[in-house]
């Protein structure tokens, strides 16, 4: 039996490699014939594509990249799009495909389409409210007739599509409920499959490592380190996060601020208009590979996460909490964001506050080495079933066996 994974997110890109391909290479473990239609960024795919299709290979996936279009705005997508249809409905064809595997809204369309003309099972692997995720992150402003007439298609096409889904993947249980309203005909159609990380690629953080790693980007070894990891943007209120290490920066003189981001420039442009002059060399920034995130991250002695709440961050699951705690790093994040809180008090991994109140963050900042002190062997070991590799490969597995 022939399953096609259809992803509008590549395979070389970070997140291909950190939430795709060990999916994949998990699912390949019960799935002998699975076929892989992406899309890949020029840039990545000119240095990356025989790694990545060596690691295919050793699996047996068969891959199809299609180049992305970078330009010509909603166009360039539309074309994409025009794609990515037309080879699904040719690969569907040539390997009797008999499960679509939808990776996220733009995938999930053709999936319906493929289900609708020939028959084949679609699985919706709902990376979150999408819809709703372009208002939050500016993309679209619903007061714009094209934008709001946008927003109404998509969310009809949303609802159209979970309701003639065969089983839908989500991210948090704390969206569950919501998708099963917007679509869903049972909740035994839904399984929750958190962004989890590879233990065996996060290794835990030690004296020795944090030395190693703090002075890759000349950190004091003596240093409190708070970091942060990921992207930039609105929604992860990087203001808020240097706003509270000026908060720390008064209580100890030890204290700096570590980031490993892509955004090297945005992040320099937010240090130049959020500390003064007096803490910009207490900042370090450094973009870094997904080989590299690992030890680095050993430099950190907590990690804070601070996302805007908001309708749609209920179905967030920020790999980089699952990240940290296979590491032993402790996080500061802050609730209404997906399932965080629920599982950082449930694992006593960090600490949630309102990084909207200055009391909330002027109380943490007194009670870091405490929450330091959650972390290590003991966090690593007591998050690994919740959020280890393990776990997805577990639940698609149970997913994949419903619907054959």
């Amino acid at each position: 039996m022939a399953i096609l994974y259809i992803t509008y997110d590549g395979l070389t890109d970070p997140l291909g490699g950190s939430q795709i391909i060990p999916y994949l290479k998990g699912i390949s473990s019960h799935q002998k014939n699975i076929v892989v239609l992406s899309f890949e960024k020029s840039e990545r795919l000119k240095y990356v594509y025989k790694s990545t299709i060596k690691v295919m290979e050793s699996d047996s996936i068969k891959w199809y990249p299609l180049h992305f279009t970078k330009d010509f705005g909603i166009v360039g997508k539309g074309w994409d799009l025009v794609r990515m249809y037309i080879m699904a409905f040719f690969l569907t064809y040539k390997y009797k495909v008999k499960i679509v595997h939808a990776r996220g809204h733009p995938s999930a369309q053709v999936a319906y389409f493929i289900k609708q003309l020939l028959g084949a099972k679609l699985l919706f692997d709902f990376r979150g409210l999408w819809v709703d995720e372009r208002v939050d992150k500016g993309g679209w402003d619903l007061s714009r007739f094209s934008h709001n007439f946008q927003y109404n298609f998509f969310k009809r096409l949303e609802k159209k599509i979970l309701s003639k889904s065969d089983h839908v993947v989500v991210l948090t249980d704390e969206v569950v409920d919501e998708v099963v309203k917007l679509g869903v005909s049972d909740v035994s159609k839904v399984t929750t499959i958190p962004c989890c990380a590879d233990f065996d690629h996060f290794f835990l953080s030690s004296d020795t490592l944090k030395i190693k790693a703090r002075a890759m980007v000349n950190i004091s070894k003596k240093s409190f380190v708070i970091g942060y990891l990921g992207s930039v943007g609105n929604m992860y209120l990087l203001d808020r996060f240097l706003y509270f290490f000026k908060i720390v920066a008064k209580i100890r003189s030890d204290c700096c601020v570590f980031l490993i981001t892509h955004d090297v420039s945005k992040i320099k442009a937010l240090v130049e208009s959020n500390l003064p002059d007096s803490l910009h060399d207490s900042v370090y920034i450094k973009s870094a590979n997904r080989d590299e995130v690992p030890l680095l991250i050993s430099a950190m002695d907590l990690m804070v996460s601070f996302i805007l709440p908001s309708y749609a961050r209920m179905a967030a699951s920020p790999t980089k909490i699952a990240e940290c705690f296979a590491a032993g790093v402790p996080v500061i994040a802050n609730d209404g964001v997906g399932d965080i809180a629920k599982i950082v008090n449930k694992l006593d991994g960090g600490k949630i506050v309102n990084p909207f109140s200055d009391e909330d963050l002027m109380k943490v900042s007194h009670e870091l080495d405490k929450i330091v002190a959650k972390g290590g062997y003991r966090l690593r070991e007591v998050s690994r079933p919740i959020l280890g590799l393990e776990l997805a490969n577990k639940r698609y597995k149970s997913v994949y066996e419903k619907l054959i």
